[in-house]
């Protein structure tokens, strides 16, 4: 945790830091004397991220690219059913574990689970393969997906897993299930899943149509520039996510936002312009062509990003069930927020553990 008083003792000796962790600690100290400056009647915490201790996992796709998968074991003695936490757009892992024993991941790691939380080609851990050509959401889905899966099932000795996706996570499993017929997944809790886009105005549907010019290779610093915000962040309905409290919007911004790649960004937009989940053709529409599923659907009722009715498709296609959340829910509140734990975090784990058989249904025998 930061604080406006929190400063690097730079009386030490020069190797008590290496390079990267004085810059961090002095880009904290520099963002804390800017937001006391610019609150300077607030007493609370700059930010919030005291994140747990996490395993690193990597894997790699099939054209060569590599990424890692960030685990959180299971407590001693606990069945360990695996289940993979997909980020959003723009987000990154931390979105469930920016703070120890606090988040979806603690929650889920407190039932008994095993939790594995995904990274892809569009995070900062990823390794391109020489010559590496620029990629879209598509990619992500039918390669990454997959061989994060065989990474996982090989670790944990389940032959299928549970899976939970907020926003483009979401989308992720959507896609995968419908492009790559990906049949892994034992049940799946989508928390914000967006399939149908109505612009409220040609202005956004413009937007839209300009993002998808945007040159695939390109990468948009979103981390950075969210990170050089959390000054002017004063709660968390500065970042649509009223719900959750200053310093833990504050935290996420500093140490959970990613950047955003070309080819992912123009892939979106296009659904944004065209109103449909598509593949990267535009093509093909992903909802018709979903398989049956176990699904859970959790709506947040403030979020930009998928308002009322966005989701309305994929409910109706697989029957899922349903969990509305009350006013006030936002793009990160179910991850971050004050009631996230009652609203969100219990009803997933709820479905999760009522589906957990179904991770060891294929007969083997799963190590625990």
């Amino acid at each position: 945790m930061v604080d406006g008083s929190t400063l690097p003792d730079l009386r030490r000796p020069a190797a008590f830091f290496d390079g990267a962790d004085l810059l961090r600690t002095l880009g904290d100290s520099a963002l804390a004397l800017t937001w006391r400056v610019l609150s300077p009647g607030d007493r609370t915490p700059f930010l919030r991220a005291d994140q747990p201790p996490l395993t690193r996992l990597r894997y790699r796709a099939d054209d060569g690219w590599g990424a890692d998968l960030f685990h959180l074991p299971a407590l001693p003695g606990a069945p360990a059913e695996p289940v993979v936490l997909a980020h959003g757009l723009g987000g990154s892992h931390r979105d469930f574990a920016l703070e120890a024993g606090r988040g979806l991941a603690s929650a889920l790691r407190a039932a008994g689970f095993a939790v594995y939380l995904l990274e892809h080609r569009g995070d900062r851990c990823a390794v391109a393969p020489p010559g590496a050509l620029p990629f879209t959401v598509d990619d992500i889905a039918t390669r990454d997906v997959p061989a994060a899966l065989d990474r996982v099932v090989e670790h944990s000795g389940f032959p299928r897993v549970l899976w939970v996706g907020h926003g483009l996570g979401a989308q992720l499993w959507c896609l995968s299930r419908a492009l790559g017929g990906e049949d892994r997944f034992a049940a799946s809790s989508l928390i914000a899943p967006a399939v149908r886009f109505r612009p409220g105005a040609s202005a956004l549907r413009s937007a839209g149509l300009v993002a998808a010019l945007l040159p695939r290779g390109w990468v948009i610093p979103t981390r950075r520039v969210q990170a050089l915000l959390t000054p002017f962040v004063a709660g968390g309905a500065d970042v649509a996510s009223p719900d959750t409290e200053g310093a833990r919007a504050r935290g996420r911004l500093r140490h959970g936002a990613g950047d955003l790649h070309g080819g992912v960004v123009r892939q979106v937009a296009r659904w944004v312009a065209e109103g449909s989940l598509t593949d990267s053709t535009g093509r093909l529409d992903i909802v018709a062509a979903l398989p049956a599923a176990v699904v859970q659907v959790v709506l947040p009722t403030e979020d930009p990003g998928c308002p009322l009715g966005a989701a309305e498709p994929l409910i109706v296609r697989l029957g899922a069930d349903v969990v509305d959340l009350p006013a006030g829910f936002g793009h990160l509140d179910p991850l971050l927020g004050e009631h996230a734990a009652a609203e969100v975090h219990a009803p997933i784990v709820a479905f999760l553990s009522s589906h957990r058989r179904l991770v060891d249904s294929l007969g083997r025998n799963a190590h625990r």
